[in-house]
């Protein structure tokens, strides 16, 4: 008899050492799938973001483009400057000598004089001409003076703008990251029991399975439940750049129902009103944040049509999306 007794015990000490391992390798395989969900949805957002920052680069290098055109213009336009100066040094030079030779000459012949002040009258009408040639270059230049300066003036200003809004890129990626391991914190225990979080797009996706939730059929939430949703609300109430999509889902078994619930809409629709209104229990968070949207059988995860995967679909999404607004007006700005 005890021979019987110390073999069965040994034979549970090694039922017992199997299963360890077994449900580590279900949360490491949990826990792969929640990772290749977030990068997926980290290149996404990585895509977007590279996108509008080469539009912006775009504009800069046009800008750059506009300045150099600019620049050799102004270069130009300052070089016939000088030579006109000179020119006009050179006239004037002339005129003063020719005035001396007329001087000198006062007391000669009529005919040398005449001669000489003609000569002169040429001279200062050309002089006039390379003046009032030289004040329109002038104009110009300070023209092309103020388009460079004006133009530099929106460069900096771009490149500022495309430096905020990497800034508010990078805040609103760090938002994400930080909100998404407090979430993970909270919601620790829930996922073993039908919860995943993940990053998708910019934006975070809480997703509950129903036996997590709700009965068949049902939008009465139970207790394991409201315990999830209210440390979800923690979490939420101390980010309140956060706004809240819930969404029903269900799968598409029809529901042919006679009492308030008469189809899967009605269904989808119950059970995200049910959940909003768990989250709003909180009162940190307002409603203003937060909406309810039922989705049917219409958004499926697995379209398999077998028994695992209508149980996938049938579950509840909670999307947090951060407010953009800073974002949006840097790029309308652009």
């Amino acid at each position: 008899m005890k021979r019987i007794s110390s073999l069965s015990a040994i034979l549970c000490i090694l039922l017992l050492g199997s299963c360890v391992p077994v449900k580590k390798f279900t949360d490491l395989e949990k826990k792969s799938e929640e990772y290749r969900k977030s990068n997926e949805g980290l290149k996404d957002q990585n895509l977007d973001l590279t996108v509008e920052v080469n539009e912006l680069d775009g504009k800069i290098l046009a800008m750059q483009s506009k300045l150099f055109n600019l620049e050799k213009e102004y270069e130009k336009n300052l070089n016939e400057k000088k030579k006109l100066e000179t020119e006009k040094e050179q006239a004037s030079r002339y005129a003063k000598e020719l005035q001396e030779q007329i001087d000198m000459l006062k007391q000669g012949s009529s005919s040398e004089i005449i001669g000489l002040l003609s000569e002169l009258q040429k001279l200062q009408e050309s002089l006039q001409e390379r003046e009032n040639n030289i004040k329109a270059s002038e104009d110009l230049l300070k023209k092309r003076e103020d388009e460079l300066k004006s133009a530099q003036e929106t460069a900096l200003a771009q490149a500022a703008e495309l430096q905020k809004l990497q800034d508010a890129l990078n805040q609103q990626r760090e938002a994400l990251s930080s909100l998404k391991e407090k979430l993970n914190q909270a919601l620790r225990g829930f996922y073993d029991q039908g919860l995943s979080v993940y990053e998708k797009n910019g934006k975070i996706f809480v997703s509950m399975e129903e036996q997590l939730l709700f009965q068949t059929g049902s939008y009465t939430l139970d207790p394991k439940g409201r315990e999830a949703l209210k440390n979800l609300a923690g979490v939420l109430a101390n980010n309140t750049d956060i706004n809240i999509l819930v969404e029903g889902h269900t799968d598409n078994v029809p529901l042919n129902g006679a009492g308030q619930i008469k189809d899967n809409w009605d269904l989808s629709v119950m059970r995200a009103t049910a959940v909003s209104k768990i989250i709003l229990q909180n009162t940190s968070i307002h409603p203003s944040r937060i909406t309810a949207a039922g989705r049917s059988e219409f958004v499926p995860l697995d379209e398999s049509n077998t028994p695992e995967g209508r149980k996938k679909n049938r579950r509840t999404e909670i999307i947090l999306t951060p407010n953009l607004s800073e974002v949006f007006k840097i790029i309308e700005s652009n």
